[in-house]
């Protein structure tokens, strides 16, 4: 298998992937989500595969991303029937191309996820970690490239998550 893998598209970006080191990456002790039992982990890895568009999830299992173990997963909005989430995942590598994920409006400088898809609601943007203020995981050794963050929004359905087949 080739360490790099040149030219993956995932949504709007182009990435150069390190496998081996998006491997040793993965699951990395002393991330916020590393055996975390949260009931938000919980929610997430019982559901992602419903709620993660296939085609993203091709992508992102092309790049090495370990959908089953997230770096970070918490709440931050208040709907009880379908609550916000963020999820991060983090891969070894460059972004090559791709949409500036800073963008200036009317109250600041802020981050703009692109829109995936509207129900249930999907926004996703990926940047290198440089450019946040993510201390987690580490990336000793950077002649592989540098650390980038698949970083989600999304609306988590109740229908979905809290299903008994999603359990």
């Amino acid at each position: 298998m080739k360490k790099l893998r040149p030219t993956i598209p995932v949504a709007e970006w182009k990435l150069a992937i390190h496998l081996q080191a998006t491997l040793n990456l993965q699951n990395q002790p002393g991330v916020p989500a590393d055996g975390c039992l949260c009931a938000w982990c919980a929610r997430w890895k019982a559901c992602w595969r419903q709620v993660l568009p296939e085609n993203l999830q091709a992508q992102l299992n092309r790049a090495g991303v370990d959908l089953t173990h997230p770096t970070d997963v918490y709440a931050f909005g208040a709907d009880e029937n379908e609550p916000s989430i963020r999820v991060i995942y983090h891969a070894v590598g460059k972004v090559l191309d791709g949409p500036n994920p800073w963008q200036r409006t009317e109250t600041g400088k802020r981050f703009m996820y692109r829109t995936l898809r509207q129900e249930p609601h999907v926004a996703f943007l990926v940047y290198p970690q440089r450019q946040s203020d993510i201390q987690a995981p580490v990336l000793k050794d950077r002649s592989a490239g540098e650390l980038i963050c698949f970083d989600f929004r999304l609306a988590l359905p109740n229908q979905v998550s809290q299903a008994p087949t999603a359990r």
